[in-house]
């Protein structure tokens, strides 16, 4: 199952956190530059490749671009960072921020939503003590 089928929000929890939007933008470009290096890469003529490789490379940089929006986009609701977590375990490297070091900003971000969240929640309905587990 690919990253792209791992969740189809409903309506009502996309209109309570934004990173379902996030999410989907990403979707979308993705598999623009799939489509775009699919093309490039049956082209034998290099004047047709060259105007082809420059399509990929305008999409390649919106969706690297877009991915660094990605991994900073703090999910609101625990739905959002389920599907959060299981988009991003999903996607493939091309798909994900150039720097090296993405995941730990993705994952302090991970833990900052959630702490909010947590900490948004009446005491009583929390299931739990909840210790936060920020510096």
């Amino acid at each position: 199952m690919s990253s792209q089928e791992l969740f189809t929000p409903s309506a009502a929890a996309a209109d309570r956190d934004l990173i379902f939007a996030v999410i989907q933008k990403h979707r979308e470009l993705s598999a623009y530059y799939d489509a775009a290096a699919s093309v490039s890469a049956k082209l034998e003529k290099v004047c047709e490749f060259e105007a082809a490789d420059e399509i990929s490379g305008q999409r390649n940089l919106a969706l690297t671009e877009h991915a660094n929006v990605l991994i900073r986009s703090a999910p609101t609701t625990i739905g959002g960072v389920i599907a959060l977590t299981r988009y991003v375990a999903g996607l493939r490297e091309w798909e994900l921020p150039d720097d090296d070091a993405w995941y730990q900003v993705f994952l302090r971000g991970l833990a900052d939503a959630i702490d909010e969240i947590a900490m948004a929640q009446p005491h009583g309905h929390s299931g739990g003590s909840y210790v936060s587990a920020r510096p």
